[in-house]
């Protein structure tokens, strides 16, 4: 399986022909609007009035349920020196001096990474807690997309999240559950993995939130993340994996459709080929046949 790419690519071409321009061409103003997974969207502005700055801002439907909650102090330690007032319809904006840029390619990187970032921030948030130790946090829940909920159960050793899934059509629910089982199939053979487990019925932890029945759902799927496993600086990776899950989910289940979809073309094309050669050739037809050299001859009785 294929992990997707942390960062939005378009955007950052977006912002690094801005960034990387030639200063022998004239500049140009431009208003451009993104859209990213999980109903999350961009908009990167060179104004005529100020040729030189270059606003970019992400609307990310959840951030006023996380900002409290890691996702301002990811604005703050990821984006110091480049955020500014935020664009009304937005959540967050950053702007970048185009004629005083010192890292490009660093500073086109980060903007790529806006909403991996800040959704990043919740589970960095709960992580951090547990290494620092002491009192576990509360537990919190935020939704990720309309159809997908995040729960966090922070305890002393560990930090629980579930993943409250759900897709709008009949087979991309079939496909899931195949995936979500496969997962849970492999945790038995890779030790050093988190936990995971996957049901249709919630699991106990949920009963803080007064949630002990399916609620309609697809089902819950559970990783549980060890001290152990955010050791030896493997917390960046471990948030970047679990922020993008299920974007990477969505995208496997549309890859194996395509897949789906390929295999039963090649298949009725080769029952149209073998339908072909058992088609009857009547009288007639034999009477007006073609030689090797595509000259019509008829047989005569």
């Amino acid at each position: 399986m294929i992990l997707l790419e942390p960062g939005n690519r378009i955007l950052q071409e977006t912002v690094g022909a801005q960034i990387n321009w030639d200063p022998e061409e004239k500049r140009e103003p431009i208003d451009v609007r993104l859209c990213d997974f999980d109903d999350v969207s961009y908009r990167v502005v060179v104004d005529a009035k100020a040729k030189n700055l270059m606003k970019v801002s992400m609307n990310l439907p959840c951030y006023k349920t996380i900002e409290q909650f890691g996702g301002k102090e990811a604005i703050d330690t990821h984006y110091q020196g480049l955020t500014a007032d935020t664009v009304e319809g937005y959540d967050m904006t950053v702007e970048v001096n185009l004629d005083d840029c010192k890292d490009k390619e660093g500073t086109i990187k980060r903007i790529g990474l806006m909403k991996s970032r800040v959704v990043g921030g919740v589970f960095d948030f709960f992580f951090s807690a547990l290494l620092k130790g002491g009192a576990p946090l509360a537990p919190f829940r935020f939704a990720l997309r309309k159809d997908t909920e995040v729960f966090l159960f922070p305890a002393a050793d560990r930090v629980t999240i579930t993943f409250a899934l759900d897709f709008h059509e009949r087979v991309d629910k079939a496909v899931a559950r195949v995936f979500m089982q496969e997962f849970v199939d492999c945790r038995r053979s890779l030790g050093a993995a988190p936990p995971c487990t996957w049901g249709v019925d919630p699991p106990a932890e949920m009963k803080h939130f007064n949630i002990t029945q399916n609620t309609g759902n697809l089902g819950f799927i559970t990783f549980a993340v060890l001290k152990s496993h955010l050791a030896n600086n493997r917390k960046d990776q471990i948030v970047s994996v679990l922020q993008s899950f299920r974007n990477y989910l969505q995208y496997h289940i549309k890859c194996s459709k395509s897949f789906f979809h390929s295999r039963m073309r090649a298949r009725v094309r080769e029952l149209l080929l073998v339908l072909n050669r058992a088609k009857v050739i009547t009288d007639e037809e034999k009477k007006n046949m073609k030689t090797i050299t595509g000259k019509t001859f008829t047989r005569k009785s």
